[in-house]
């Protein structure tokens, strides 16, 4: 594992993992899981965590296998965050047209065929064809995730307004106002949603992105945070 110097630091024998935008690419993301548990089990803390950060849908080949993937990792405790995908989704199950058109624009069809729907499924058959325990997972997911100095979220907060006070379209959905921005947000930032261009994870003094472009020809990358030091996990 490559291990880099961190923003922050977290307390002995504490360990989170943290998975950026999976984005369908289900074998990835069971390659990391494999990875951590192998950590786990060759370097045990005393308390570990895994935190995935969200858009584990649309534009890869199995959205269903990512969410099945998340949902059955148990070699420790969990945290899954939503992402700007799995909102859209769920605001097009639950009715709202412009977002329905939003998510196929934006992948929504490659998901779709991971369910077995054609991609011409009418937007009212869509829950009838998405498994019930999948649509339960989409509708538990966390906006935010606090553990020490780091705040987990999938794409950034705004510059300027208490981490209390955060809307949830800018957890899912900031780029430009919070990427450009150097102020200390009150954490470290721990985020995905925008690519990183070099294909390697960023790291900076008041944020960490982790969004390495899996399903772009990039990687999926995990993100090892054990006292003041970060170590990199890809597949």
């Amino acid at each position: 594992m490559r291990w880099l110097r961190a923003p922050a630091s977290l307390p002995p024998g504490m360990r989170v993992y943290a998975i950026g935008d999976v984005h369908g690419c289900a074998d990835r993301l069971r390659a990391l899981h494999a990875a951590i548990a192998e950590d786990l089990r060759v370097h045990p803390p005393r308390e570990a965590l895994l935190v995935h950060l969200g858009d584990y849908i649309d534009r890869g080949p199995d959205s269903a296998g990512a969410i099945a993937a998340a949902m059955g990792f148990s070699a420790c405790p969990v945290v899954n965050l939503m992402g700007n995908h799995e909102a859209t989704l769920l605001a097009a199950l639950d009715g709202d047209a412009p977002s329905a058109t939003d998510w196929l624009h934006y992948g929504g069809r490659e998901a779709l065929r991971s369910w077995g729907l054609p991609d011409w499924t009418p937007r009212g058959e869509w829950a009838a064809g998405i498994p019930a325990a999948h649509q339960g997972f989409l509708r538990g997911l966390a906006l935010s995730h606090r553990v020490g100095p780091y705040l987990f979220v999938h794409a950034g907060v705004r510059p300027g307004v208490p981490l209390e006070a955060q809307r949830a379209d800018d957890l899912l959905r900031i780029r430009g106002a919070f990427l450009d921005s150097e102020a200390d947000h009150g954490a470290v930032i721990v985020h995905g949603h925008t690519p990183v261009r070099e294909r390697v994870a960023e790291i900076r003094a008041n944020r960490v992105n982790l969004d390495t472009g899996a399903v772009y020809g990039g990687v999926l990358t995990c993100g090892v945070f054990e006292e003041d030091r970060i170590g990199l996990l890809t597949a």
